[in-house]
């Protein structure tokens, strides 16, 4: 592996890379949504079979060519999470109670959410309880969201 000099081209070209990649993964998502849910596992399989088969076949030489590779990329990454996710689901379980290397064994398959079937993805974080990783560790438990809005609101007025 070689290092180079970065340079603004290489940016901007990496930088139309990774908003391909996300732009493709936020429209698999929306065609998903139109898929009937027996059949979204095949649907799935489908996409990342025709975007992998589309972005091998490209080899780009403007930066359009580029983008319509990222997306492709992007979509089959999308969707092999959103499979991992869907047929790791039932082979792990996370529990207040599991181990660290369980919470993150299940974070790396997406099953870690502390969003509990709703789709936010600032939460989409594992859930770790550092108590279990180092014993004996001060645990400081904050209060809800709700509460603090609930007070701040009655101490505007």
């Amino acid at each position: 592996m070689n290092f180079g000099k970065i340079t603004s081209a290489k940016v901007a070209e990496n930088g139309l890379v990774l908003g391909g990649a996300f732009g493709g993964g936020a429209l698999s998502g929306g065609i998903m949504t139109l898929v009937p849910e027996p059949q979204k596992t095949y649907a799935r399989g489908g996409i990342v079979v025709l975007a992998l088969l589309g972005a091998s076949a490209l080899k780009p030489k403007t930066s359009g060519e580029t983008l319509v590779q990222a997306l492709a990329i992007g979509m089959a990454i999308r969707q092999t999470s959103e499979l991992v996710k869907g047929f790791a689901q039932d082979q792990i379980q996370v529990t207040a109670e599991s181990t660290g290397s369980d919470k993150f064994i299940a974070g790396m398959a997406g099953l870690a959410c502390p969003c509990d079937g709703e789709n936010i993805p600032m939460l989409a974080s594992p859930i770790i309880n550092f108590e279990d990783i180092n014993p004996g560790a001060p645990v400081q438990i904050a209060e809800s969201y709700q509460t603090e809005t609930e007070e701040v609101s009655s101490n505007m007025f």
